[in-house]
């Protein structure tokens, strides 16, 4: 079973990553959050490597034109686009996708980097809890409404690639436990009555599990042998922007920041995890899994848990009932592209 050690974690933490080599030459590439952090050394790496085009995101304009400057001068790579996506938003990652389409523009990778950790219970103009929306439905809402165009640019010999960010926290969830019992899995976990700051405690740990558990449902509904090899990676904790909010506390920066500064990985280090699962051969071995180090690990013990697996299934189907209102395309996607369940 998938459990997190003291002595596990540690080796992890100090063990050097490999730096991925494949040739991209003729791969479409898109990282999500690439403006700071994991997302930017990502980017970096992979412009590197000279793809057929690599598209970045970033929040807003502003972070756009200084993200896509920042990694062309770094890798020497040029016509990088960079396009605004905001999480917090369906309207804007379905206004993503619109421009997508409308450009014409292909997917063979991608990187769904973006996310945030906060400790306190504020919601979006859409209505739900910030870090349950950025970290999990709207990445959902934007990996399934991009699954058909990955899938049209895998083939049998190179499968595309959905790599979604998770962390070994989500082996520290515990806001689950009795799930299977709650007459509504998200209306819970999105009530703020529900929301105590022991919950938002473990809201990020919680976001992480969750994305574990979608890939999982995604994965083993996709057609064998699969177009698009989709798997969640842990990249290690990192020197990054993400604990920004936390560190806002002073209570809670000292100790960050002690604890980066004994066990942090480097970002561009822990970046590498990312690029490995988006470009690496043997992409359909990591198919559904969630991956540490560059390596295939086990996830936690709830998520293996009979419980966890029922959890699993019935979050699935409320978030496709969400995610199918907020855009229709959804509902066409699950129904043309994933393998149905037998009634």
């Amino acid at each position: 079973m998938g459990q997190l050690t003291v002595f596990g974690y540690l080796r992890e933490q100090w063990t050097e990553l490999p730096i991925p080599t494949a040739d991209v030459s003729d791969q479409s590439l898109i990282v999500v959050g690439a403006n700071v952090g994991l997302g930017h050394e990502a980017a970096v790496h992979l412009a590197q490597l000279k793809p057929k085009s690599l598209l970045i995101t970033s929040r807003d304009e502003v972070k756009c034109e200084k993200s896509k400057a920042d990694v062309e001068s770094r890798s020497g790579m040029t016509g990088i686009e960079s396009w605004p996506l905001e999480l917090c938003s369906f309207d804007s990652v379905r206004s993503f996708v619109d421009t997508f389409e409308a450009k014409g523009c292909t997917a063979n990778v991608l990187i769904a980097n973006a996310g945030i950790s906060t400790l306190k219970y504020t919601k979006t103009p859409d209505g739900y809890e910030t870090t349950f929306q950025v970290n999990y439905l709207s990445t959902a809402l934007l990996s399934l409404l991009m699954l058909p165009h990955l899938i049209k640019a895998g083939t049998p010999e190179r499968a595309s690639r959905l790599v979604i960010v998770s962390s070994e926290f989500h082996y520290l969830a515990n806001r689950l436990k009795g799930a299977d019992t709650w007459p509504s899995i998200i209306e819970t976990i999105n009530d703020e009555a529900y929301c105590t700051s022991s919950v938002m405690l473990n809201r990020y740990s919680l976001s992480k599990l969750l994305e574990v558990m979608f890939i999982r449902e995604l994965s083993s509904r996709l057609p064998t042998p699969t177009l698009v090899a989709a798997s969640t990676v842990n990249p290690g904790s990192c020197h990054s922007c993400l604990t920004r909010e936390v560190e806002s506390n002073p209570l809670f920066k000292f100790a960050v920041r002690t604890y980066k500064g004994l066990v942090a990985r480097a970002t561009e280090m822990g970046s590498r995890t990312l690029v490995h699962a988006a470009i690496e051969p043997n992409e359909r071995e990591r198919h559904g899994r969630y991956l540490s180090s560059c390596e295939v690990v086990e996830e936690s013990d709830y998520t293996l848990s009979a419980e966890g697996r029922e959890v699993s299934k019935r979050l699935w189907h409320e978030t496709l009932e969400i995610l199918g209102d907020i855009d229709p395309r959804v509902n066409t996607i699950v129904s043309e592209y994933l393998v149905q369940e037998k009634a």
